[in-house]
This record gives structure tokens, sequence and C-alpha cells, in this order.
């Protein structure tokens, strides 16, 4: 008999995903007929909420705009808003109805800055200037005048000289280093300005007073993410993200000023960085009061209680582990190792077919019911009644950087999205960019109740399972 296979096509729905998206490089901000403020990022456009001037929307890939965008402007005239990729390619976006359309422009290429005027779309391309008619959509004979508006244009060496009230126009970081504001965006009774490598900050146009500030993520090459404190976490290669999930505030723990920043180190961080003789880990896993911490052959543990500090050393590379109650579990390139703690020594896991023995097993995933290793090729579930064996997906990102799940669900991402698979009904959906991704590099997830949360190179998502499961 046949394996029934279940493909579900998702249709993708704005209200099932929260984003937080990484804000390091601002291209430009704009404003629309209602004073909504956006924000111009190389990968999305940011609808800021009116009052709190933090993020409301979220527009990428998913309504049709291109994957690496260079600049936006609002259109008051026609209510849409011209958006450039960096190629020099055309789009008009309508952001109440969430959908872009592309212009066809018989050449493109590298764009410098955009203009627009009551009539045209100006394309500056340094060598040549590209006019477009906004009304016909087509090329005109038209040249840039006074009335011509353009982004990208603005020097941050201006700022000083047009801005002396945001003096002294440098912005303080968790590190204490001083970064120079990169450009000024006035609207009505509020000024935007972006700091590169940060985010946003927002003052009062009339007392120059800072009303707030707005970071994306900063963590860079995020391989793990776990919860604690009521925060989400990122784990990177040059420091930690903290999303405080009531807050929606995002901090920022660099590990070159672990414990010596502004902000409060994380609980389970605590009296840690003493102690590590490296930041370069490859994952990192919170279980159970323990953060193990894995390096090729070698994981730090530390337990957050005690604050102590142990080690494991194995002649194979370490891939995941899981413990619980008295029971450690390493992943390896060798097969699955099992300890009973504190005494034991490690043994080899064998399963009924011995797919796991010798073999390599690149995740564990732990459900209430079950235990599931993933070795790249298939699915090996043990249960106190025994084991069963799956088959993989139809689509696995290759390579695979991330593995989540629970009982009958596993989350595989990596370059090309993720894939949630259930191995019990073989029920397959697929999550690209155009399906609500920041972006299809995925490099970690983390599954919280029913909501899965995706690190990409673009930044952090929340995903609603609730959308696609039975």
């Amino acid at each position: 008999m046949g394996i029934l296979v279940a493909l579900l096509a998702y249709i993708y729905n704005p209200s099932d995903w929260q984003h937080y998206p990484r804000l390091e490089d601002i291209r430009n901000f704009t404003a629309d007929a209602f004073n909504t403020v956006y924000v111009v990022t190389n990968d999305a456009i940011i609808e800021l909420d009116d009052d709190s001037s933090t993020p409301e929307r979220i527009f990428g890939a998913a309504e049709g705009l291109p994957l690496e965008i260079a600049f936006a402007v609002y259109d008051t005239d026609l209510a849409r808003v011209w958006v450039v990729s960096t190629r020099g390619e055309l789009y008009a976006f309508n952001s109440s109805g969430g959908l872009a359309r592309k212009i066809f422009l018989t050449a493109t290429s590298s764009i410098r800055r955009l203009g627009i005027s009551g009539e045209y779309i100006f394309l500056d391309h340094d060598s040549s200037v590209q006019s477009i008619n906004k009304r016909s959509e087509q090329p005109a004979d038209a040249l840039p005048d006074s009335t011509t508006v353009w982004v990208g244009s603005y020097d941050p060496a201006n700022i000083r000289k047009d801005y002396p009230f945001l003096a002294p126009w440098v912005f303080l970081d968790e590190r204490m280093y001083q970064i120079p504001y990169s450009a000024v965006f006035t609207h009505r009774n509020k000024a935007y300005v972006s700091v590169y490598g940060y985010g946003y900050l927002v003052f009062d146009r009339l007392s120059w007073r800072e009303l707030g500030e707005y970071q994306g993520p900063r963590a860079n090459e995020v391989h793990s993410l776990f919860a604690a404190d009521s925060s989400l976490y990122a784990f990177g290669k040059n420091g930690v993200d903290q999303l405080v999930l009531k807050q929606e505030k995002m901090l920022y723990h660099p590990f070159a000023r672990w414990g010596t920043t502004t902000n409060e180190t994380p609980s389970w961080g605590a009296g840690i960085m003493d102690k590590l003789r490296r930041t370069n880990y490859e994952k990192a896993r919170l279980i159970e009061g323990n953060l193990f911490l894995l390096k090729k052959r070698e994981a730090d543990v530390f337990n957050v209680d005690k604050k102590v500090l142990s080690e494991i050393r194995i002649q194979a590379w370490i891939y995941d582990v899981d413990f619980h109650k008295d029971s450690l579990f390493v992943a390896t390139d060798d097969g699955v190792f099992l300890t009973v703690i504190p005494t034991g020594e490690p043994q080899p896991l064998k399963d009924e077919r011995s797919k796991l023995y010798r073999d390599d097993v690149l995740a564990i995933i732990r459900g209430d019911h079950a235990r599931y290793f993933w070795t790249g090729r298939l699915l090996v579930k043990q249960t106190g009644e025994g084991w069963e064996y799956f088959t993989s997906p139809g689509f696995i990102p290759v390579p695979q950087n991330a593995v989540a799940g629970r009982d009958s669900l596993i989350a595989l991402g990596g370059a090309g999205g993720v894939v949630i698979y259930n191995p019990e009904t073989y029920l397959q959906i697929y999550l690209t960019t155009k399906d609500g991704l920041l972006s299809n590099d995925v490099t970690a997830l983390y599954l919280d109740g029913n909501y899965l949360w995706i690190a990409t190179d673009a930044g952090l998502s929340r995903f609603d399972l609730s959308a696609v499961l039975p």
C-alpha cells in the first residue's frame, strides 16, 4: 500500500505573522497622506504606529516587494508607494491592500537615488536619470526640476548644520561606542533619526527631546533560539538578542561587553562569562536549568542556579543534546550516546533497526510522550512502547540549519525556507518568503506552544501554527 502524503498549501495571511526585522541598514523614511510614517530597509517596508512610532505592520516579499530594496517613497497624489530595487526595478505598492506590482522598464541598472514630482518618478543611475510618467507608467522625456523630492541623497555630513539641536549627533550603544547618526527625516511634530547598525530614534521636533528608540535584532549568524525570563533569546556569533515579549522590546547583549553594559544580564547568563573559555559556540540549548553550549567535539554546561561550569568531551562531533531528570542524550556524527547522571558512563543508544547506531544524528526533539531523533534522512521515534521509523518530508532545506518540534510535529529550516511536518499523518507545509518569511535563509527555530519562532538573516519572525494545523 502506498503512502498518502498530505500536502497543504498555506494561504498567506499577515495576521498569522509577527515580525522583528533587522534595522541596521535603513534606506530611508517616507510618510503617507494620513501622516503614517514608513521605515524602508533593504528587505522590508515597515509601517509605524502613529502614536508610539514602533513597528506595526511589515511588508516584504510576501506582498510582492523585491528582495533587495534600494528606496521607497509615498505618492500622495496616487495613494501608492513607489519602490525601487537595488537593480533599478520599479514597483507600485498599495500599502492598504498589501500588494505590489512590478512596472515594466526597458532597461534597469543600479540605483543611486529615487525622485518624485507631481507627474514623474525619477531613477538616478548616477550616469543617467530615467523618468517614468506616474499615471501612464511609461518612460517619459522629462527632467527633474525644483519640485522634485529625492530620497537616498542625504549626506550625513550635513546633519550637524541642518539639525543643531540633535547635538552631539551620535548614539551611545551598549558597548559605550559612539555611532554617528545616518539620516534625519522630519514629519509633522516628530523627527526620525536612523543609526546604522542599530535602528532608529524618535525626537519631538519642537523641543528636540528624545521620545523613544527602537532597535532590531543585532546578533549575527543566529544559530539558536530559546525562551526564559518572559523573553525570547537569539544566540549568535557576536552576542545575544533578547526580545522582551510583553513589551515587544529588543535588547542586545554583546559578548565583548557581557555583564558590563547598560542592559541587565539575563538570569541564565549571570556569572557565566568569567568562566567560559570562548564565545564562538555553534549551538546553545537551555534545558531544565542548564545551559548547554556546543562547539565541535566539546560542550560547556553551565548550571544556572549553582553557577557551576562543567564540560563534555567526546571523540565524535556533537550536533545536539537533550537532558531530562537523570538522562543525558548526546547526538553526534557517531550516533546517540546516553549517560545516566551522575554515575553512568556514556553508552551508545541502540534502536531496533540500528538506524541511530554509528550514524549521523543531527537533532533531538523531546515531546511530552515521545523523543524523536532526526538523521537528515529519517525520523526515529522512541517511546516507552518501542521504536517507530518515518520517512523524511518531500522537501528538506539543504543545508539544514535548524530543527524544532514536539509530539507529532517537526519543523526543519535552512536554505530555502521551513517545512512543517507531521510524521504520523505525513502532513507537510512549506513556508518561504512568498508565504511570509522575511528571508528564505533560515538559521534557527524554536517552538513555543502554538507559535513557531524563526530566525533568518533578515530578522526574527513568529508564525501562528493554528493557521496550518488541523
